[in-house]
């Protein structure tokens, strides 16, 4: 597979892709190297490489910063009813 067909797929397929590699006893920079790719080329892409192997968006969950309604305590004006807008002395 060529790095840009790497990159036309998804995160979770190249992910899997990657672990085919490792499955095959590869090490993570010889997988790399057999897809052209480095390791700023995977968190550009959302894989990261834990515990041995590739996964795809380990944290994309936390990485929005929308309101969800979960904020213990939280107001429109800031957590616990600080003011964001005095910055450091309105907490």
């Amino acid at each position: 597979m060529t790095r840009d067909e790497f990159f036309e797929l998804d995160a979770a397929a190249a992910a899997d892709e990657l672990n085919k590699g490792i499955e095959a006893g590869q090490s993570k920079d010889e997988v790399l190297a057999d897809h052209g790719i480095t390791q700023a080329d995977l968190m550009k892409a959302q894989i990261f490489f834990v515990k041995g192997k590739f996964i795809a968006r380990a944290w994309g969950g936390y990485t929005s910063t929308k309101r969800t309604g979960n904020e213990a305590g939280d107001t429109e004006t800031g957590v616990g009813g600080s003011d964001p807008s005095k910055g450091f002395a309105g907490i």
